[in-house]
């Protein structure tokens, strides 16, 4: 009771999420009276972040703000414009198309929001879409950012589980693509109605030039997961030659890196890499708590009790997973409930590899759920948005997203088929 209701507390009082978990967890650890359960407590947190696996964290944060400094946004936003522009909801398409092109390079949504979604909802209000939906589909189609690979968010759950990171990056390939058809048909159906513009057809030329443009940048996730698949390097070293790559591309193709923005880029992937860690490090202390008190155990004996059915299971792990993205960032959610609903899965046989995508996905809904969607505020800050002006336009995205989180739950194959055709 003291673990939650301190928690509880300081996340209504406005609290960091990390200094929420971490005063929770040293209010339990202090009124049991035991220096050794602090100790303990030291040692948990660092080994919460002291993972080969992890490392991968800030090298793909550092290529994705590469990716954006070298001018890689801009040409896959032309090349998505030449592609889909012309079909009924013009550059919201285009808006989605070119969030699933950069998906395969960031594996950050907020990435996505920010770098991405600046050059999107600038095209789109210049020729007349309003700023509320301009920003709605720019927030909804950055969620794709962290499933289709790479994706921060797999590579946690991978060090978390010990599931192969390979595995969960196939594993994301087809529910990124139908959470991207989706979005665009919400897209169709509210361009239609509000008859918002579209662009010209290109020509085949124009189309063959922006798609020349933008290559160098669509190789990256070949090359990415091409080395993971092959056995060449792991998904760490993978995430070195992306921003080996990226920085090749910024400085010496696209020309738009030098040595001061590079420092830029390096002191905000410092800034951003630590935030994430101090939500792991405390993540793990608050979860290695709960599991001493033997709350999974609590949890899987409650669930098997009340029922048998891995359909009814699956509905609650997405309820829950749904509930907590409204209140705490995507990364925390996992480090607090993998403990708890890996057992789970294993006792009612669901695959590793699905449950992943599952929870991914859940956090990735949470980015865009009020309070503290963590998309939500790069789009309002460039759309001069209120809260309430974006969630009002979201909504039917949301509701897109979450028809298509329950397709993958009962479709499993949408989620490991891929992994068992090229890994076995």
């Amino acid at each position: 009771m003291i673990l939650v209701l301190v928690f509880l507390l300081l996340l209504i009082l406005g609290a960091p999420i990390f200094v929420a978990m971490l005063a929770a967890s040293f209010a339990w650890i202090l009124q049991t009276g035991s220096l050794q359960l602090l100790t303990m407590g030291a040692q948990r947190m660092y080994a919460s972040i002291n993972s080969f696996t992890l490392l991968a964290i800030p090298l793909f944060i550092f290529a994705g703000l590469l990716m954006n400094m070298a001018g890689v946004s801009k040409r896959l936003f032309a090349y998505a414009n030449t592609l889909v522009g012309h079909i009924t909801g013009g550059l919201g398409h285009v808006n989605v198309v070119a969030s699933m092109f950069f998906a395969g390079m960031s594996g950050s949504a907020v990435a996505d929001a920010a770098g991405l979604g600046a050059i999107e909802m600038k095209a789109m209000k210049d020729v007349g879409f309003d700023d509320g939906f301009s920003g709605a589909v720019t927030a909804a189609s950055s969620t794709i950012g962290p499933i289709i690979p790479p994706s921060i968010p797999m590579v946690l759950f991978g060090g978390l589980t010990s599931v192969s990171v390979g595995r969960l990056f196939l594993g994301g390939f087809i529910p990124g693509i139908l959470m991207g058809f989706s979005l665009m048909l919400v897209v169709y159906f509210i361009a239609k109605k509000r008859n918002y513009p579209v662009s010209p057809k290109a020509s085949f030329k124009e189309n063959l030039n922006a798609f020349l443009d933008a290559l160098p940048s669509l190789i990256m996730p070949i090359i990415i997961l091409g080395g993971i698949l092959s056995g060449l390097f792991t998904p760490t070293e993978a995430a070195t030659v992306a921003c080996l790559y990226a920085l090749f591309l910024g400085v010496f193709v696209y020309k738009e890196i030098n040595l001061k923005n590079l420092w830029t880029l390096l002191l905000e992937t410092m800034k951003n890499t630590a935030q994430v860690m101090a939500i792991i490090a405390a993540a793990g202390l608050f979860g290695w708590i709960m599991t001493y008190q033997g709350i999974p155990a609590a949890v899987i004996k409650s669930i098997v009790g009340f029922t048998d059915s891995r359909f009814v299971v699956l509905l609650i792990i997405n309820v829950i997973l749904l509930i907590l993205g409204c209140f705490m960032e995507g990364n925390a959610i996992l480090i607090l409930t993998v403990p708890i609903l890996v057992p789970i899965a294993k006792e009612f046989g669901i695959d590793l590899v699905h449950l992943g995508v599952i929870m991914c996905l859940n956090s990735m809904i949470g980015t865009i759920t009020p309070p503290v969607g963590m998309c939500l505020y790069p789009v309002m800050t460039l759309g001069n948005l209120t809260m309430g002006e974006l969630v009002k336009e979201i909504l039917p995205f949301l509701v897109i997203l979450i028809v298509a989180l329950l397709i993958v739950t009962y479709v499993s194959p949408l989620a490991t088929f891929l992994p068992t055709l090229l890994m076995g």
